[in-house]
């Protein structure tokens, strides 16, 4: 039997491709690294050629989406159990978008795939095949796991200094309204919001970029009432279902960018249950 390629592994639509289901009698194994996994996506730019001067003139490019191939085998422990191994294959690579998770050095990253071209399972021995899996993801990015943070608005209450001959100091407690997260990607990824009542004119500032989202002060949250805003999608929606797009006077959409980022917290009017949660997601190219 071939050994597992080492050091990555990967699972799709939950079905892990690097491992020994003892079951069903069933081992399977990457044969090669996932070609088109490692480094960035192609550019979609046209060149053509300049006319009476050397050189030649390009639109801006975007990444295209990224082309996977997965190499592997199976090892069963009958023909019986191979036959159901191979229909496993087949229904992991789904022609509806599922998520291929690959682990290299203990670090998960994860698309959103379908099935780009036929299956290829080519048994070679009643208990032994090797497959060939063409997968597609539409967007370029590789994703990490998701990261999370919350605040307040922004208040400070207690503090007392005493004049004694030593000088003596009760520190105040602060709620600085703000959220910090490290994107370790090299790419810009998305961002989700969930403003939490009761607050008026909510408004949420990515520090990193200068990009404002503001809410008119005419949208009041209610106690148990909240806004759910994704930034990359472009849609605010109360209490997850209701658009509160025509509240928005601002349309400062930012996202996770590379590096250090911070969102700030602010509203018309305080009230200390008023509650900022920041959703971000890392991504590499």
């Amino acid at each position: 039997m071939q050994t597992v390629y080492a050091p990555g592994n990967a699972n799709l639509n939950g079905l892990n491709l690097a491992a020994r289901d003892i079951d069903s009698g069933v081992t399977y194994g990457l044969s090669a690294p996932i070609d088109g996994w490692g480094g960035g996506t192609a550019s979609n730019a046209q060149q053509s050629d300049n006319v009476g001067r050397s050189g030649g003139t390009s639109g801006r490019g975007f990444a295209k989406g990224r082309h996977l191939t997965i190499a592997g085998w199976i090892h069963a422990k009958d023909p019986a159990a191979m036959l159901d191994a191979e229909d496993a294959i087949v229904a992991a690579c789904s022609l509806d978008d599922v998520q291929l998770t690959v682990t290299e050095y203990g670090v998960d990253r994860w698309v959103m795939v379908h099935r780009e071209d036929e299956p290829i399972i080519n048994r070679t021995r009643p208990d032994y095949a090797e497959f060939s899996l063409q997968m597609v993801s539409d967007d370029w990015r590789k994703f990490g796991t998701e990261l999370s943070g919350s605040t307040f608005l922004p208040s400070s209450s207690g503090g007392l200094s005493v004049p004694f001959a030593v000088p003596f100091t009760i520190d105040a407690t602060q709620v600085t309204g703000q959220v910090s997260l490290t994107n370790p990607g090299n790419t810009t990824g998305p961002v989700r919001l969930r403003i939490d009542g009761p607050t008026t004119g909510p408004q949420i500032a990515h520090i990193g970029t200068g990009l404002v989202l503001t809410f008119a002060s005419s949208l009041v949250l209610g106690v148990g009432e909240w806004l759910d805003v994704d930034m990359e999608a472009q849609t605010a929606l109360a209490n997850g279902q209701s658009s509160r797009a025509m509240w928005i006077t601002n349309r400062g959409w930012s996202g996770f960018d590379p590096g250090d980022n911070t969102w700030s917290f602010t509203a018309v009017g305080y009230d200390p249950a008023s509650k900022l949660t920041v959703y971000a997601t890392p991504a590499s190219q």
